[in-house]
C-alpha cells in the first residue's frame, strides 16, 4: 500500500527541494521502475539474474517527466578478473570472486539528444546521467532499497568550486622507446600502418591498486565503489569506440608494498618499478593505476607517464582520492589514462562537446563527460606507434565469463555478431534482434568482409609493413584477417645489418638511437671488448649482485657501447664516457637499460641470444624451414608455412587471384595502347589540317623572335648539418675493477614528474 501511495504521489507531485548538511541544495525524486524490457539472455535454466539486462525509470526532473534507460555494462570486469589482498603475515592472496552484484549500468534520457549516464543500481540508483545541457547526480536518501523510494538530485554547477585545484602537467613528452621497455605481443593484431586502425574498436585491460590508506576493512563497499568509478570511466572511453575493463583489483590490507609520499613524482616511479618487476608475473593486462589516500603536496591530484600505453614499466598512473564524489575521481582515473594515450591539456583552440572535457587542465573538481577535438586527434595519432597493439587483444567469445546478452556489442557464445540494440545497430549483415548473420549473408565485419560476404581466398587483407613481415590473404571461409606472421626468425634485414626476430629487425645502430636519441653512432669494438672486464662498466649478465664477464666470443652481447647523441635521458643513473666509449649505468638494474637486446647481430650467420654469441640455427632451428613447404609458401616466424602474396592457403598452389589479375592487365593494357595510338594520329591529322588553314607567306620585316624554352634550374640538396657534439679527451682508460675519475661520470635525473602531473 506504502509503494503505490508513493508511486501515485511521484507521478502528480513536484519533486521537494531540501538541503543536506554541508552541501547546496538537492531535489527529491522517487525514480519508479517502468515495465522489464523483454530481450534475448543465453543462460541456463538454473541461472537466476539478480539485475535485469535493461531497465527503465521514471521520475519527474524540472517539474518534467524524464524516461532513464538503462543498459547493463556486461563488459565491465573482463574474462577472468581477480582481487588480491594480503593476510596479518602478509601472505598474498588471490581469488577469483563470484560477483553476484552485477549492477552496474550506462545509459541516457530517452528522446534526449547527446544524454548518457552511468549508474549503479546496486541499492537504489547512483551515479550520474545529463539531460539536455544540465547534468545531475543522483544517490538514494535510505539504506533500505524499494521501488519509488527518495533519492536526492543535484544539479551539476560547473561554476561551484569547493577548492581550486588545477593540472600541473607540463607539455614533455616522453620522447624515446627503448626496445627493452617495449612490450611486443606474440601476435599484433592490427598494424601500425593500417589506415583503418582508428576504426577499430579497442580493449583496455585495466588493474587498480588500492594503497593501506584506502583499506577500511570493508571491502565489499570498496569494491562496489571501485567499480562504480570503472564504469564511469568506461562509460567515457566508450565515446572513442575503447572498451575498459577491470582484469584485476589490488588492496595492501596488511601495509604498502612501495614508498608513499606527498611527491607524486616519487610515489610514481616506486610504483612504476613494482608494476614492471611484481604485476606481469601475476597479472596480464594494459594499464595500471595506484589510488591513494595520501595528499599530494600542492594541488597535485594524479600525476601519469605520458604516452606510454602498453609499455611494461611506463603503463601506469597515480591517483589521489581527492573527493567523496566518486565521479570526481574517476574523472582523474580517466584524465591520467588520457596522457598516457599521449593527450595533452585541452587548450583555447579545442573543442568540447560537453561543458568539461576530460583533459581539461582544472580535472579534480570538475565531472567530465566527454573528450575534446585536441585530444581525438591526439588519441588517434598515438595508433600510429607500435606500442598501441596490445590494445586489439579483444577477448573470444569463450573468454566472457558474464552470462551473454544480445545487444552488448560484444559477441558471445551463441552469437554471430552484435552490434547493439535496434536503434544504435548500423550493421546492415547483423540481426540486432538475435545477433545473428542475416540470411543470405555469410559475415559481418572483417578485413576479408565484403558486402557482407566472404572475399576471395588470396585476397592481401593485411599488406606487410617491412622486410620482417609477411602478407596476409583471406582464406575465403571466414571475413577475418588471420592473425599477423612474421618472417622466419634470421631473415636477413636492413641491408644484412641484423636479421629478423619476432617481426623486428634489432641492430645496434636502433638500440643506441633509441637510448641517445638522434645523432648517436655504434662505438668501436674495442669499447664493446670491454665487456670482458666484468665491472659496471662493461659485463654480459648480472646474477643477484654479481656481474658476469662476456666471454670473448660474447662481447658484442653485454654492455650496449655508443657515441654521439644527447646526455638528457630518462632514467636515473651514470653516463660513462672515456675515448670514444659511451655506456649507461642505471641506477634501476632490474629493467636491463643499456644492455644490447636479444636478437642483435653480433657475427656472420651470429645474434645475442640470453648475452651469449650463437649460431642462429641454435637460436630459432630455422635452416632450410621453408624447403619444407609445399606450393608457393615461405616459412614463419612459428616455423609455419605461410602462402607467398597472391597465392591461396591452404595450400598455395592456386594462383587464381593473380591470374585473374593477369587477364585484366593483359586485356586493358592493350586496349589502352591502341586508344593512345589512334588519339596521338587523330591529333596529328587535325594538327596539319589546321596548318594548312593557316599558312601564309612570311613577311621580311617585323619577324617575331621565337620564344626561347626556360631551362628547368636545378636545385642543390642541401644536406642538414652534423651536430655537433662535446667529446672529452680522455688518454688513459679507467683501470680494470675501478671506477673512472669523477669527471668521466654524469649522473643523470629523470625527467621531470616523469612527465604529467595533475593537480
Amino acid at each position: 500500500l506504502l509503494r503505490g501511495l508513493l508511486s501515485l504521489l511521484s507521478s502528480l507531485f513536484l519533486s521537494a527541494i531540501k538541503e543536506l548538511p554541508g552541501v547546496k541544495k538537492y531535489e527529491v525524486v522517487y525514480p519508479i521502475r517502468l515495465h522489464p524490457l523483454r530481450k534475448r539472455e543465453v543462460k541456463e535454466p538454473e541461472q537466476q539474474e539478480q539485475f535485469e539486462t535493461e531497465l527503465k525509470y521514471k521520475m519527474t526532473v524540472n517539474g518534467k517527466i524524464a524516461v532513464l534507460y538503462l543498459k547493463k555494462n556486461k563488459n565491465l570486469l573482463a574474462p577472468g578478473y581477480t582481487e588480491t589482498y594480503y593476510n596479518s603475515t602478509g601472505k598474498e592472496i588471490t581469488t577469483s570472486p563470484q560477483i553476484m552484484d552485477d549492477c552496474y549500468y550506462q545509459g541516457h534520457i530517452i528522446n534526449e539528444k547527446d544524454s548518457d549516464a552511468s549508474i549503479s543500481t546496486c541499492r537504489g540508483l547512483r551515479g550520474y546521467f545529463s539531460q539536455g545541457n544540465q547534468r545531475y547526480f543522483i544517490e538514494p536518501l535510505s539504506p533500505i532499497h524499494w521501488d519509488g523510494q527518495e533519492h536526492a538530485l543535484f544539479k551539476y554547477d560547473p561554476d561551484e568550486k569547493n577548492y581550486d585545484s588545477t593540472c600541473g602537467t607540463d607539455g614533455v613528452l616522453w620522447a624515446h622507446d627503448l626496445q627493452q621497455n617495449i612490450a611486443r605481443p606474440a601476435t599484433r593484431l592490427v598494424k601500425s600502418n593500417d589506415g583503418k586502425v582508428q576504426k577499430h574498436e579497442k580493449y583496455i585491460e585495466y588493474y587498480l591498486v588500492l594503497d593501506n590508506g584506502e583499506y577500511n576493512e570493508n571491502q565489499d563497499e570498496i569494491r562496489k565503489r571501485v567499480f562504480e568509478m570503472a564504469n564511469y570511466v568506461n562509460m567515457l572511453f566508450k565515446k572513442l569506440k575503447t572498451h575498459v575493463a577491470l582484469v584485476g583489483m589490488e588492496i595492501w590490507t596488511d601495509e604498502d608494498k612501495i614508498k608513499i609520499t606527498p611527491n607524486a613524482s616519487f610515489t610514481l616511479e616506486n610504483f612504476s618499478k613494482w608494476r614492471g618487476s611484481v604485476l606481469p608475473r601475476r597479472k596480464h593486462h594494459d594499464i595500471a593505476q595506484l589510488i591513494t589516500a595520501t595528499e599530494f603536496a600542492g594541488m597535485t591530484v594524479g600525476l601519469a607517464f605520458m604516452s606510454t600505453m602498453c609499455s611494461p614499466y611506463h603503463s601506469v598512473g597515480v591517483v589521489q582520492d581527492h573527493s567523496d564524489n566518486l565521479l570526481r575521481v574517476a574523472g582523474t582515473m580517466a584524465h591520467e589514462m588520457g596522457h598516457n594515450f599521449g593527450m595533452f591539456h585541452d587548450n583555447y583552440s579545442c573543442k568540447c562537446p560537453s561543458t568539461i572535457c576530460v583533459m581539461d587542465k582544472a580535472l579534480s573538481f570538475y565531472i567530465p563527460t566527454d573528450f575534446s577535438s585536441c585530444s581525438r586527434v591526439s588519441y588517434d595519432k598515438f595508433f600510429e606507434d607500435k606500442l598501441s597493439n596490445c590494445l586489439f587483444n579483444a577477448p573470444l567469445p569463450t573468454e566472457i565469463i558474464s552470462t551473454p546478452i544480445c545487444g552488448n556489442q560484444m559477441v558471445e557464445m551463441g552469437e554471430d555478431c552484435d552490434c547493439g540494440t535496434s536503434e544504435e545497430c548500423t550493421n546492415i549483415c547483423c540481426d540486432a534482434k538475435t545477433c545473428k548473420i542475416k540470411a543470405g549473408f555469410q559475415c559481418v565485419s572483417g578485413e576479408c568482409c565484403e558486402k557482407c560476404q566472404f572475399k576471395k581466398a588470396g585476397m592481401v587483407c593485411r599488406p606487410a609493413k617491412d622486410e620482417c613481415d609477411l602478407p596476409e590473404m583471406c582464406d575465403g571461409k571466414s571475413g577475418n584477417c588471420p592473425d599477423d606472421r612474421f618472417r622466419v626468425n634470421g631473415f636477413p634485414c636492413h641491408h644484412g645489418k641484423g636479421y629478423c626476430l619476432m617481426g623486428a629487425c634489432p641492430t645496434l645502430q636502433e638500440q643506441c638511437t633509441e637510448l641517445w636519441g638522434p645523432g648517436t653512432e655504434v662505438a668501436d669494438q674495442s669499447c664493446y671488448n670491454r665487456n670482458e672486464g666484468g665491472s659496471k662498466y662493461g659485463y654480459c649478465r648480472r646474477v643477484d649482485d654479481t656481474l658476469i664477464p662476456c666471454k670473448a666470443n660474447d662481447t658484442m652481447c653485454g654492455k650496449l657501447f655508443c657515441q654521439g647523441g644527447s646526455d638528457n635521458l630518462l632514467w636515473k643513473g651514470r653516463i660513462v664516457t672515456f675515448l670514444t666509449c659511451k655506456t649507461f649505468d642505471p641506477e634501476d638494474t632490474s629493467q636491463e637499460i643499456g644492455m644490447v637486446a636479444n636478437g642483435t647481430k653480433c657475427g656472420h650467420n651470429k645474434v645475442c641470444i640470453n648475452a651469449e654469441c650463437v649460431d642462429i640455427e641454435k637460436a630459432y632451428k630455422s635452416t632450410n624451414c621453408s624447403s619444407k613447404c609445399k606450393g608457393h609458401a615461405v616459412c614463419d616466424h612459428e616455423l609455419q608455412c605461410q602462402c607467398e602474396e597472391g597465392w591461396s592457403p591452404p595450400d598455395c598452389d592456386d594462383s587464381s587471384v593473380v591470374f585473374h589479375f593477369s587477364i585484366v592487365v593483359a586485356v586493358l593494357f592493350p586496349m589502352a595502347v591502341i586508344s593512345l595510338v589512334v588519339a596521338i594520329v587523330i591529333r596529328q591529322q587535325s594538327s596539319r589540317e589546321k596548318q594548312k588553314k593557316d599558312q601564309r607567306p612570311l613577311s621580311t620585316t617585323g619577324t617575331r623572335p621565337h620564344k626561347q624554352k626556360r631551362k628547368p634550374q636545378m636545385v642543390k640538396a642541401v644536406q642538414p648539418q652534423e651536430m655537433s657534439q662535446m667529446k672529452l679527451h680522455v688518454y688513459d682508460l679507467p683501470v680494470e675493477g675501478n671506477e673512472p675519475p669523477a669527471s668521466f661520470h654524469k649522473d643523470t635525473k629523470a625527467l621531470p614528474a616523469t612527465l604529467f602531473k595533475d593537480n
